[in-house]
C-alpha cells in the first residue's frame, strides 16, 4: 500500500509594519514561498498591510511564484518612487554598508519638518507619496479572488479604536490609512472617519486572522526589534528605541492573550532583532535600492534559518521563543 505524502504546512501570515524596513518582510516571504506551503490568510499593518496586499494579489495570479514576483515588483517600484527623497546614505556609508542614516543631512531636514511643520499646512487632503503607485498596482478584485483571508488594521483618530478592513472591502485608501504616520501625513478619511497608522493598535492583527483561519499555524513576521543590547543615550537612539517599543506593545499583548487561550493557535515568529537592531528611526523612510536589497537578503537569511530549525513544528506545536514574551 502506497504511503500518503505528508500534508502541506498550512500557514496564516501576520506581517508587522515599519516603513522601508518592510523590505525585510519581503525577504522573509520570498524565502518562505520557496517552500511547499499552503497559505490561507494574511494580515498586516502599515508596510505589512502593503506586503499582505501584494502577496494576496500575486497569489491570485500564480500561487507562490506569482506572489514572489508581485512583491519584488512592488518594492522595486517603491524604491523608484522614492529615488529623489531627502534621506539617502552618504557615499562612504554606501561603500561600508552602513545603513543608519540618523545623522545624514537629509534626516535633519525631515526631523525638523516633522517637529515644526504640520502636514495639514503643506499637503493636499489626498496626498501620500505612495498613492499613485498603489493606485497603479493594487487590483482589489484580484485580491478578493485570491482565496486568502486578509485583514488590514487602522486607528480611528476620533475614537482611538482599532478598525479592521478585510479583503471584501479593501481599497487603496485602506492601505494608505494603515500606513498613515500622523507626524508626516494628513489622516486618511474613509466613510467620514479619519484614520492613522494601524500599527498603534494592531501591529499586526492576530486574533481576527486566527479566528478566520482555524487549524492553521500563525506565523508572525516582525521588523521592530523586541530587545536592544544597550540603553540608548543620544536623542536619535532614544527615539528609535521608543518607536520600537511603541509599535511592539500591542503585538506582545495580543500574543500573550492568544497563548493563554485553551484553543490557542500554534504560533511561530521570524524576527529582525539580529539584523535591524542597530538601524535608526529614519532608515524606515529610506528607499535606496541597495538598502532595500540588503533588507530583503537579511529577511531571506532569517527565514531560511527558521525553515531549517522550525518548519517541522508546523502542524505540531508552537516554536515562538522570545524574551519579550517571558
Amino acid at each position: 500500500m502506497l504511503a500518503l505524502p505528508p500534508p502541506r504546512p498550512t500557514l496564516a501570515l501576520a506581517l508587522q509594519g515599519g516603513g522601508a524596513h518592510g523590505a525585510f518582510t519581503w525577504g522573509v516571504l520570498d524565502r518562505l514561498l520557496e517552500e511547499d506551503i499552503r497559505l490561507v490568510g494574511v494580515s498586516g499593518a502599515s508596510a505589512g498591510a502593503m506586503n499582505a496586499a501584494m502577496l494576496a494579489q500575486g497569489w491570485a495570479r500564480g500561487g507562490c511564484a506569482g506572489a514572489r514576483a508581485e512583491l519584488a515588483n512592488f518594492w522595486e517600484r517603491v524604491s523608484a518612487a522614492g529615488r529623489l527623497g531627502p534621506i539617502r546614505p552618504s557615499v562612504t556609508d554606501r561603500l561600508l554598508g552602513r545603513w543608519n542614516v540618523d545623522h545624514a543631512p537629509g534626516t535633519h531636514l525631515v526631523d525638523w519638518a516633522r517637529r515644526w511643520v504640520s502636514p495639514y499646512r503643506t499637503q493636499s487632503a489626498d496626498f501620500h507619496p505612495l498613492r499613485g503607485l498603489l493606485a497603479e498596482m493594487v487590483e482589489p478584485e484580484l485580491i478578493r479572488r485570491s482565496g486568502l483571508r486578509l485583514f488590514v488594521s487602522a486607528t480611528n483618530v476620533q475614537t482611538g479604536a482599532l478598525r479592521l478592513f478585510d479583503e471584501t472591502e479593501l481599497e487603496v485608501d485602506h492601505l494608505l490609512a494603515s500606513a498613515c504616520l500622523p507626524s508626516l501625513f494628513r489622516a486618511v478619511r474613509i466613510d467620514g472617519q479619519d484614520y492613522w497608522d494601524g500599527g498603534y493598535l494592531a501591529n499586526p492583527p492576530l486574533s481576527p486572522l486566527a479566528a478566520a483561519c482555524p487549524g492553521a499555524d500563525l506565523m508572525v513576521v516582525t521588523i521592530n526589534p523586541f530587545t536592544c543590547s544597550t540603553t540608548p543615550e543620544d536623542p536619535a537612539g532614544i527615539a528609535a528605541r521608543l518607536n520600537q517599543i511603541t509599535f511592539n506593545a500591542a503585538l506582545l499583548q495580543e500574543m500573550r492573550c492568544l497563548s493563554a487561550r485553551s484553543d490557542a493557535p500554534r504560533l511561530h515568529l521570524i524576527g529582525a532583532d539580529e539584523h535591524l537592531q542597530d538601524l535608526g528611526l529614519y532608515s524606515k523612510l529610506m528607499t535606496d535600492w541597495s538598502f532595500l536589497n540588503w533588507l530583503r537578503d537579511a529577511g531571506r537569511e532569517a527565514a531560511g534559518r527558521w525553515v531549517e530549525e522550525n518548519m517541522r513544528a508546523v502542524g505540531v506545536g508552537s516554536s515562538v521563543r522570545t524574551p519579550a514574551l517571558a
